[in-house]
């Protein structure tokens, strides 16, 4: 009878060590002394900001539940709102809702939904009608998550993105 070989043995034990070092995929590790991690690696993009005649609202001064929702609420209303705008003569009707604010992750994130609708009456900033038909554009009720936190040169980071399902 042949004895059986350790190698098998040997690799599982050296892959079970491994996985414990290397950690989650995608999750931000913890600094040794237990503090929050940073939010460097937020989910979602930077918001890229839509033409039209909302302006972004400036970052919050100090990051808390209350400045971060009331940010997000603004920064949604608006960008949706340039989204819809067509030109001069549109009318935009939005509505938008903060669900809620949480801290995760290191940083806040903020769920906010919209719905809304806008409607052009194709005349121009002269009085005269455009030769172009005059656009409607529904905004049905969307979902989207803003991530709030501070970037490794320690800026405040802005991403959003949709909500996990």
């Amino acid at each position: 009878m042949r004895p059986r070989a350790p190698l098998p043995a040997c690799c599982i034990a050296l892959l079970l060590v491994a996985s414990g070092c290397l950690g989650a995929p995608g999750a931000p590790s913890a600094p040794a002394d237990g503090s929050p991690a940073a939010a460097t690696a937020l989910p979602g993009d930077p918001v890229a900001w839509p033409d039209g005649p909302k302006e972004r609202p400036a970052l919050p001064a100090t990051l808390n539940e209350s400045a971060v929702g009331s940010y997000a609420l603004t920064h949604e209303y608006r960008y949706v709102y340039n989204s819809l705008w067509f030109d001069p003569s549109t009318e935009v009707t939005l509505e938008c809702d903060l669900d809620g604010v949480a801290r995760e992750r290191g940083a806040w994130r903020a769920t906010v939904t919209c719905t809304g609708y806008s409607n052009s009456d194709g005349h121009t900033d002269n009085g005269t009608i455009t030769a172009t038909p005059a656009p409607h554009a529904d905004y049905f009720t969307q979902t989207w998550v803003y991530w709030v936190g501070d970037g490794e040169d320690g800026d405040t980071v802005v991403h959003r993105t949709r909500p996990e399902e």
